[in-house]
């Protein structure tokens, strides 16, 4: 937990230094390769935004309870928006206040009247009132989480009304009382009091001021804003704060007066911002009610036709439900006390689920009925809720496949048994209430228990939470980035084509009825003019991937994955043929005469099958790679998680995790998981990612022998293959990068075509003694820089170094040569770049990983080879080294000098122990602690390391900087691991003058 902690402070350190302005945010948007270029694009930019509705909702691997997109989409997600581009989301304090915890903000006016007529007098102050999520109602969910506020018309009436505005985010972050810059934009939607308010519930809808729902606008990627600023350094924050600003109508500004009688004027400007939006788990609290959450996402089709409330069948059916009527169930979620649906007697509707559609932690439970029908409150009723516990779900076999459905059958309060008042219900969850703690809830079921006859009805029920959704996932569109400009694939309305529709929506239909399909019938001719599925383009390599971020608390994180591909469809579609059996062909037509008999399932035809023809989504093979031939075709599977503080954007738009991918794909795709909880949680600006035209356009294949070792620590001899293909126009390379174990990695010998090449070693400078020459030289032969000033042109010969690489953080043996081309190794000469080398390993399973590139071409990305049959006369077809087991994890190969004089002479003035440390898969604590005879601790030297070689070295110090005395110490060599056993190792060192 501490280093997690430690962790996440490093990120945030550096998220404050990452000050979100046009300059430090350009992006590099890639609008197609020039030769030797590398380019990057954005996810969660305004090139692909983050977009929270399904390409396709039949192409969904997950369970019903949870979805797992293949295309792209969102699982208990949300979209907010960084509103003045300051790289901060809901950085402004809120001031709007729920007083009688009602969920409703500030309804009644103190005027000593039941302003709503909910039997409650003036239980809120008159504090101003906002439209947060600019829909035409007041304070009914808390934060905007998208829409209006981008409508340029509503942006021209903002007021001119001066604030303060801190002039840099380190003078904002200096600021005791928080807030932000100061924009005094206290709802979060870009203006400050623009909500017109003339205290009358004008349309008797139990709120007042609320203005009409505005179109919701694209993005805009920049606007202007009035800003103010004052001329009064000497005054505190607090004193500003308190500056009430009025309109001299005489002089045509704004005029404050402070305290001492001083006036103060605002000076108006137009300053220019940046807006972006982060990706995040939806995030809870007092003022936002999850079951009107959740209507709203399903309206706005995040849930496609999957209905999130009103069945008691928990997100199975495709049910047509009426939200809109006067006795739908809309009526219960759409924030009207005023509307309601209304029951009459007993019968299958006489409940009432939502499906959150994510897990979160509920402290609230409200039901209402209308406020001039009390007396038909709900009296006798149950209220089930499903989580996370063991008993919610239930594994069963349904038409021949094993399935997990979620069970709905535990009570989150005890049964009501006529209970007419109050008639507003409360059901709060604490640690020491009645109810209990807060629960994790997916599903809530209100069963009515009413006698026959018995009529009721539910104007609202709420439910109110806290934190994060604790499951929430997101996976990109499939984004080709082969193209002269990449692209994602997506769907729109084309009727509107900013909305976006679901894949399966474009359909396959006989339109002139004469019972013929036609090429422009075909539902990939539709889809093709949106994203054309047959476009030609290039495959890349790719370089490394790069996130800006933010993590709010403590113990927050988010898993990263990525995957590439060759071709378009990342699993193999098929059809059911009976019980348990699937085919990836047809049998006969599915419309008219399309598809054809016989020929393969493809994403069309799948999608318009009838659904119990289909397979799930869930058992579609992934369309693995293969080698057809010796060219590689199909998908990855989802990578190990990156280390998400690793991949943090730095100040200068650097940093990054290297992408390990195979080279020559088209295709890349991202998959976020966020692991948050009550009080911490993780939000996404943006991913961007490199590639590049790759140096070699076929493939180059790598193969090491033996693939064996009897050993760990000890040097072995390696003979490392390499076969490259090329084409007549391909750049050509003349840099190969090994990953070795450690820095006493060497080249014996190189070859090309069983010709030995010539190592060319670097040349002291003629006034260097024999011993200082020797000590520059082997400075560069562990000198990336050295490789990089070396100019070779002559054949048959190299230069190489072993060089410890930060941003891989690992080490590599470099090799350079002149540039090679087709010509070097013709079509059927099956030429061959045979290294051999010595090296130690320190693992069981060590991976010889290689890459090409061309310093000569500008600024390429390394290309990884390909593990395969290199060589004939080699067996093994891998990179991979295997050790036989051991379980030794240090060896001390020695403690020298010993004993030794730390009487700074220069002769033995310090120690050092020399270890070997194997088997660690991650960085561990190593640890040197040093004691007196006595037993007192006198010193402890410590480091991080991981598998390899190590030194550490004393001077005969104590803590203080002081000499030891003369003498006999006793040391303790521990190592502290997360993968291994923890080890240690005793002895003894003495000390003389």
């Amino acid at each position: 937990r501490t280093a997690r902690i430690m962790r996440f402070e490093r990120m945030r350190s550096r998220m404050c230094q990452f000050a979100r302005t046009s300059t430090l945010v350009a992006v590099v948007t890639a609008l197609g390769l020039t030769r030797a270029e590398s380019a990057t694009w954005r996810v969660g930019d305004a090139g692909q935004p983050w977009r929270l509705y399904p390409v396709s909702f039949l192409l969904d691997r997950g369970e019903t309870f949870k979805s797992d997109y293949i295309w792209g989409g969102a699982h208990g997600m949300e979209v907010v928006v960084d509103d003045d581009g300051d790289g901060l989301i809901d950085e402004d304090p809120v001031d709007l206040v729920d007083n009688d915890a009602d969920g409703l903000i500030n309804e009644d006016p103190a005027d000593g009247k039941d302003n709503d007529r909910d039997g409650q007098v003036d239980e809120d102050g008159p504090d101003p009132q906002f439209d947060n999520d600019g829909d035409g109602l007041l304070n009914e969910d808390g934060l905007w989480t998208g829409g209006v506020i981008y409508d340029p018309a509503l942006r021209k009436e903002y007021t001119l009304a001066p604030f303060f505005r801190h002039e840099t985010p380190e003078e904002a972050a200096l600021d005791p009382q928080g807030g932000g810059w100061g924009w005094g934009d206290d709802d979060y939607d870009v203006a400050t009091n623009e909500d017109p308010r003339d205290g009358i519930d004008n349309d008797g809808d139990g709120l007042v001021d609320e203005d009409p729902a505005g179109a919701q606008a694209a993005l805009p990627d920049t606007w202007t804003r009035s800003t103010f600023s004052y001329d009064a350094p000497a005054m505190t924050m607090a004193q500003r704060r308190s500056l009430a600003f009025r309109w001299d109508e005489t002089a045509s500004m704004y005029v404050a007066e402070s305290a001492q009688g001083e006036v103060i004027t605002a000076v108006a400007s137009q300053r220019r911002f940046a807006p972006s939006d982060w990706l995040r788990p939806i995030r809870l609290d007092a003022m936002r009610n999850i079951v009107r959450l959740t209507e709203d996402r399903f309206l706005s089709g995040v849930f496609g036709s999957l209905d999130a409330t009103g069945t008691n069948r928990w997100g199975y059916g495709r049910v047509g439900t009426a939200h809109g009527t006067d006795t739908g169930y809309g009526q219960i979620a759409d924030g009207n006390i005023f509307s309601a649906r209304s029951v009459t007697n007993r019968s299958s509707a006489s409940n009432y689920f939502v499906h959150f559609r994510a897990m979160v932690s509920v402290n609230l439970i409200r039901l209402r009925p209308r406020p001039d029908f009390p007396d038909r409150t709900p009296a006798s009723f149950r209220i089930l809720y499903a989580g996370d516990k063991e008993q919610h779900f239930q594994q069963r076999f349904y038409q021949g496949e094993l399935e997990t459905r979620i069970v709905v059958t535990e009570p989150i309060i005890p049964r009501q048994v006529d209970q007419a008042r109050p008639p507003v219900k409360e059901y709060r969850f604490v640690e020491s209430g009645p109810f209990g703690p807060p629960p994790k809830v997916r599903i809530l079921n209100l069963l009515d228990d009413s006698p026959e006859g018995r009529s009721w009805e539910m104007a609202e029920f709420e439910a109110y939470g806290f934190g994060y959704a604790l499951d929430g996932a997101f996976v990109t569109e499939i984004i080709d980035v082969g193209s002269s400009r990449p692209r994602f694939r997506r769907y729109f309305d084309p009727a509107d084509p900013e909305r976006p529709i679901a894949f399966e929506h474009l359909k396959t239909l006989d339109d002139d009825g004469d019972e013929e399909i036609s090429a422009d019938e075909l539902a990939s001719t539709k889809a093709g003019e949106q994203f054309d599925t047959k476009l030609t383009g290039k495959p890349v390599t790719w370089g490394q991937v790069r996130w800006h971020g933010q993590v709010e608390g403590e113990d927050a994180d988010v898993q990263v994955r990525v995957r590439s591909g060759t071709v378009l469809d990342t699993h193999i579609y098929q059809r059911r043929v009976g019980g348990g059996v699937l085919s990836p062909y047809m049998d006969r037509p599915i419309l008219a005469d399309w598809p054809a008999p016989g020929s393969r399932v493809d994403a069309f035809s799948y999608a318009q099958m009838p659904g119990l023809e289909r397979a799930p989504a869930k058992l579609l093979p992934l369309n693995a790679l293969t080698d057809r031939d010796g060219i590689p075709g199909g998908w990855t599977p989802w990578s190990a998680p990156f280390d998400f503080s690793q991949g943090i954007v730095e100040r200068d738009g650097s940093g990054g995790v290297p992408l390990r991918l195979p080279p020559l794909h088209r295709y890349i795709q991202f998959r976020f998981d966020f692991d948050a909880t009550e009080t911490s949680g993780v939000s996404l600006d943006y991913l961007e990612f490199e590639f590049s035209e790759p140096v070699v356009s076929r493939q180059i294949l790598a193969e090491i022998f033996p693939d064996t070792a009897t050993a760990l620590g000890v040097p072995t001899r390696y003979e490392y293959v390499l076969r490259p293909s090329l084409a007549t126009a391909d750049l050509g390379f003349n840099r190969i990068d090994i990953s070795v174990p450690a820095a006493q990695s060497r080249i014996d010998t190189m070859l090309v075509d069983d010709l030995t090449w010539e190592k060319v070693v670097p040349v002291p400078p003629a006034d260097l003694s024999d011993a200082q020459g020797e000590v520059w030289v082997r400075q560069r032969l562990a000198s990336r820089a050295w490789l990089d000033t070396v100019t070779l042109t002559q054949s048959r010969s190299y230069a190489s170094a072993t060089f410890f690489d930060s941003i891989a953080g690992e080490h590599k043996l470099g090799i350079k040569t002149r540039v090679l081309r087709a010509a070097d190794f013709p079509q059927g000469q099956d030429r061959e770049i045979r290294v051999v080398l010595t090296t130690p390993l320190f693992r069981l399973l060590t991976a010889f990983d290689s890459w090409v590139w061309n310093d000569a071409a500008g600024r390429l990305l390394l290309q990884p080879t390909q593990p395969g049959n290199a060589s004939d006369r080699l067996p093994s077809d891998a990179v991979q080294v295997t050790v036989q087991g051991t379980d030794e994890m240090i060896h001390l190969d020695r403690v020298s000098p010993n004993p030794f004089t730390p009487n700074n002479d220069g002769v033995n003035d310090r120690t050092a122990w020399q270890l070997d440390l194997f088997l660690l898969t991650s960085p561990a604590d190593l640890s040197v602690t040093l004691y007196s005879l006595s037993g007192q601790s006198v010193r402890k030297l410590e480091t991080g390391a991981g598998a390899g070689v190590h030194t550490l070295t004393w001077d005969g110090t104590d803590e203080a900087g002081n000499l030891v005395p003369p003498g006999i110490y006793l040391y303790r060599l521990f190592v502290n691991s997360d993968t291994e056993e923890s080890r240690r190792e005793i002895g003894t060192i003495a000390v003389t003058y």
